[in-house]
């Protein structure tokens, strides 16, 4: 193990989650094997797929002869020179791994020193100014720092009037962001500036240098300049160091005549934005990672949400056998199920609130709250699931809804069922015969006018009644191919039917991840 000579890290995104990771030993190892730097389950990754290392020359990445490959900015490598800001994707895993290093920063002082030969020694003062905006750029947390700091040390180092930042994609999304005077006043009115400039600027990608910075005097055809009085205008695209992306743009301007505008140098202004882009890009990333971490707690809480409408301990009944299970997906669902027991029987449930995360979570809390009281009361599942419907449609039409199934059964083993949308529930004989029970209604809250009706059947002695939510009919194996789609009688008729289908699910999928939460529940009459 060797110590790293420069700071860097990984930011790893995955489909569920972003994280940093901090190379601080060499070789930096990455894989699937569990004592590997960066750990990844994603069976898309080799077990050794790759390391990092560092020579004399900077960072590099090596492929160890992974199955799917490394690619860095989407191509293939099997050795490959890093620089900050470098994207690097593990086959088709999705996880996208963005390499960040203050090393890379040497490269523009390298650049300065270059143009420092012959150079006055004001110049180096200026080219000194700049090397302390650029040590503020990078301890600089968000964007509207870092466009302060860029504006402040540009002014001073052009000695122009006034500096605008533009963020966007284009000249139609190019948007003012925050702009300032060389007294260090924010500009709130972008109006008095040349418009035709930015535009011509952001369609070509290229630099403009005009007025008395070119020596050519007022240009033709710039009207705005004319009207506003502008002497000098600057105006260079900020793009991505790596992507050439247009992230957006600089622009300064003055109305009086300045030697020190004049004299300063084309590539110094290009080195301006150059580092100041790829400053943006990580400002840009640390916002990311901020989002991600609030997103991170935002699913806490929906998963805390919904584990606690689910019920921790089935109760037990001498003539019907209950078992039951939810495996959540990457990203919390709405699925539910309880069991409510009643007088002569019980209620059963199984439901899919649409949508994931908080909204989903605590609408099926209160769905699941608004069932048990009615089953408690012995109010019919017809006019539970009314009830339910009025509910959906007075506060949440149009945006949410809700599948379900629930059936009421009796100690006789007498069913009313009521299907709401849901994946029809299964009929298991003891001779192993499945039977789908059909004939359900539209899902709950989806139409104002919908009306429900229930299913009454006799569950005979040793049967088997299956409610599963279609996180389980529909989970994909890597060739898209549904899990549904297969027969699952021997699954559904084992002795121990939840264990044995999820297990089978899961050897189906491949190591794919579920895209949905699965809920299974089974019913056994024993008398």
């Amino acid at each position: 193990m060797e110590t790293i000579k420069h700071p860097a890290r990984l930011v790893v995104r995955e489909i569920d989650q972003t994280q940093t990771v901090t190379i601080n030993s060499l070789p930096f190892t990455i894989g699937r094997q569990a004592d590997r730097d960066l750990y990844l389950t994603n069976s898309q990754v080799s077990r050794e797929h790759a390391n990092i290392y560092e020579d004399a020359e900077g960072f590099f990445i090596q492929d160890l002869g992974s199955r799917h490959g490394t690619f860095v900015n989407d191509i293939r490598k099997d050795t490959a020179r890093l620089r900050s800001g470098d994207h690097i994707k593990l086959g088709p895993s999705g996880a996208t791994l963005l390499f960040v290093t203050s090393a890379g920063h040497t490269s523009t002082i390298a650049l300065f020193l270059q143009m420092a030969s012959g150079v006055s020694t004001s110049e180096l003062q200026k080219l000194s100014l700049f090397l302390q905006a650029a040590q503020s750029f990078n301890n600089a947390s968000v964007l509207e720092d870092i466009f302060s700091t860029m504006i402040e040390y540009t002014l001073r180092l052009t000695q122009a009037e006034r500096g605008f930042v533009f963020l966007g994609d284009g000249p139609a999304s190019l948007s003012f962001e925050c702009g300032f005077d060389r007294d260090g006043q924010q500009i709130f009115d972008d109006t008095k500036i040349s418009r035709s400039i930015v535009r011509d600027a952001a369609e070509s990608g290229q630099e403009y240098i005009l007025g008395d910075v070119s020596g050519e005097g007022q240009p033709v055809g710039r009207e705005s300049v004319i009207a506003h009085e502008l002497r000098s205008v600057i105006a260079i695209p900020l793009r991505g160091r790596n992507s050439g992306r247009l992230l957006g743009l600089l622009y300064l301007d003055s109305r009086l005549r300045s030697s020190t505008l004049n004299s300063v140098g084309r590539d110094i202004l290009l080195a301006i934005a150059t580092e100041a882009a790829t400053l943006v890009e990580h400002a840009r990333l640390v916002q990311a990672e901020r989002a991600a971490e609030l997103l991170r707690k935002e699913m806490e809480i929906a998963a805390s949400i919904q584990q606690s409408i689910i019920a921790r301990h089935l109760p037990t009944f001498p003539y019907a056998k209950i078992a039951a299970k939810t495996i959540p997906c990457t990203e919390v669902g709405g699925d539910f199920y309880d069991v409510i027991p009643l007088e002569n029987g019980f209620v059963a449930i199984v439901a899919d609130v649409s949508g994931k995360g908080v909204p989903a979570a605590l609408l099926a809390s209160i769905i699941q709250g608004m069932m048990y009281a009615q089953a408690r009361s012995h109010i019919s599942l017809v006019d539970t699931v009314t009830t339910v419907q009025s509910f959906l449609c007075s506060r949440v039409y149009g945006q949410k809804y809700v599948t379900l199934v629930a059936l009421h059964y009796k100690q006789n083993g007498e069913v009313e069922l009521v299907n709401g949308g849901h994946v029809s529930p299964l009929l298991i004989l003891e001779d192993g015969t499945i039977t789908p029970i059909l004939g359900g209604d539209v899902p709950v809250g989806l139409l104002h006018n919908a009306t429900f009706h229930s299913i009454s059947f006799t569950l005979p002695l040793h049967a088997r009644l299956v409610l599963q939510s279609d996180g389980v009919s529909e989970a994909e194996n890597p060739k898209g191919v549904q899990f549904g789609s297969i027969e699952r009688q021997r699954e559904f008729s084992a002795p121990d039917p939840i264990q044995t289908t999820f297990a089978a699910m899961f050897r189906f999928c491949e190591g794919a991840p579920t895209q949905d939460d699965c809920t299974l529940l089974v019913i056994d009459r024993t008398a």
